[in-house]
């Protein structure tokens, strides 16, 4: 029998299973996929290898920083010399910085300033840890984002800006999301300047040469056989002591499993006896952000001749944010950008090509009539994805968190959980996913003795 069975190559899946190599222990990881890496994959652009999923790593990001280090996947920085186009509410400005509150004047700043304190007072009991356990979580999870804006931002221009942050950071509409989620998401990341940030300590401010997946590939390799693709698991038998697993390349039996995928592809896999009922409502109601992300090459960075960094946000387009990711050392210029929420929806049956168009033509505005022709432009739809779902991670809508969301990442039996949604800090990202698995491998270390 084995120690433990792992479910799951993303990430989180991965790090479990470095994790328990480091200890001696016996173990085996299925992954649904033909590859490993989950919501990050790679892709081409040119000559250019790309990231179509995850990417970018903030320098506060310890264990991301040091996987790659120790791969010697080397990062460099989104470029940031110049100026930034920033549009909200039909009101444009153009700085070296992402100050929101100079964009909207005097009275929209002073706006925006009040609903960042009332924002982070909401913000300040809550343990990223137990977010359920905040004095208010019942209310705070009974309101939607959209709720707590139109209640507290008493100007238009802030109000539409909370609505993009709410939008580019969780890709869904405020209208959708629980406000104790978005407050915990927040929290978890360091606050909303840095997730919001390309700068130095923002969480888009590095990304690597070759691509982030490299990483999760570098990783894999160092499993031989214990590793197996193009194997779904279908059913899951667990009792006390003992799981087993069946998929698509077998059936393992083990003392512990560590079941790593998205949440919302739970429901896709038979339980017997049957989980408890709150965590079974819990992923049937938790819901998958929709983005597609998009790539552009040019012959060359030819925003740069009007002293523009290539970063665009604005609230009146379907495509933001815009920034510019040209690899140091090479002659080409690289955009990258987003779909998501409702414009990810709206644009996904559209042709690779037609999408093409909507963010050329409004690359044009901004970039001249350079921007209509690129050399290349690659992308990829996260909401057609069969073993994600969506991107960039899960999301509560109202309701749910205070009373279930303690469930994400509670051990059952010898069955015990990981991904970057069952992550208290970082919760969304990598190095959420990265921690979660150190800390569902630390569970199952612990419970084997």
């Amino acid at each position: 029998m084995l120690d433990t069975v792992i479910v799951g190559a993303g990430f989180a899946g991965l790090s479990a299973a470095r994790a328990l190599m480091s200890e001696g222990r016996d173990f085996v990881i299925l992954e649904a996929r033909d590859r490993v890496g989950g919501r990050t994959k790679p892709g081409t652009l040119g000559d250019l290898r790309i990231d179509l999923g995850g990417m970018w790593m903030a320098p506060m990001q310890t264990r991301l920083k040091r996987l790659a280090a120790h791969y010697r996947i080397r990062p460099y920085p989104t470029y940031l010399e110049g100026d930034a186009i920033f549009r909200i509410g039909a009101r444009e400005r153009t700085g070296p910085r992402e100050d929101l509150s100079r964009l909207f004047g005097i009275g929209g700043g002073l706006a925006y300033l009040f609903a960042r304190w009332k924002l982070d007072r909401l913000m300040r009991p809550l343990d990223v840890a137990q977010p359920w356990a905040h004095p208010e979580a019942r209310a705070l999870d009974a309101t939607t984002v959209e709720t707590w804006i139109a209640r507290n931002v008493h100007h238009p221009l802030p109000r539409a800006a909370f609505r993009t942050v709410c939008t580019t950071l969780l890709c869904a509409e405020p209208s959708q999301v629980s406000l104790l989620f978005f407050l915990h998401y927040l929290k978890a990341g360091g606050g909303i300047d840095v997730l919001i940030s390309s700068d130095t300590g923002g969480a888009q401010n590095l990304l690597f040469h070759g691509g982030i997946h490299q990483i999760s590939r570098l990783m894999a390799d160092e499993l031989g056989q214990r590793l197996h693709l193009e194997a779904p698991v279908t059913r899951i038998a667990w009792r006390d002591g003992a799981v087993t697993v069946t998929s698509d390349k077998g059936t393992f039996t083990a003392r512990k499993a560590i079941i790593a995928v998205p949440p919302t592809l739970l429901r896709r896999i038979e339980f017997t006896p049957r989980l408890p009922s709150a965590k079974s409502v819990l992923h049937d109601r938790v819901a998958m952000g929709s983005s597609i992300k998009f790539w552009l090459l040019y012959a060359r960075p030819f925003w740069r001749d009007k002293g523009l960094n290539g970063t665009i946000l604005r609230d009146d387009v379907p495509a933001k944010p815009v920034m510019d990711v040209s690899p140091p050392g090479q002659d080409k210029g690289v955009l990258v950008g987003f779909f998501d929420g409702a414009s990810a929806v709206d644009h996904a049956d559209l042709a690779s090509a037609e999408r093409r168009d909507v963010v050329t033509a409004i690359l044009a505005e901004h970039f001249g009539p350079e921007a209509l022709h690129p050399i290349d432009y690659a992308d990829h739809d996260w909401t057609g994805e069969e073993w994600s779902g969506g991107c960039y991670g899960a999301y509560a809508p109202p309701g749910l968190f205070a009373r279930h969301g303690r469930e994400l990442r509670t051990a059952i039996g010898p069955l015990h959980w990981a991904g970057t949604e069952t992550s208290s800090h970082w919760t969304g990202y990598i190095e959420g996913a990265i921690g979660s698995g150190e800390r569902a491998a630390q569970e199952v270390t612990q419970d084997l003795g």
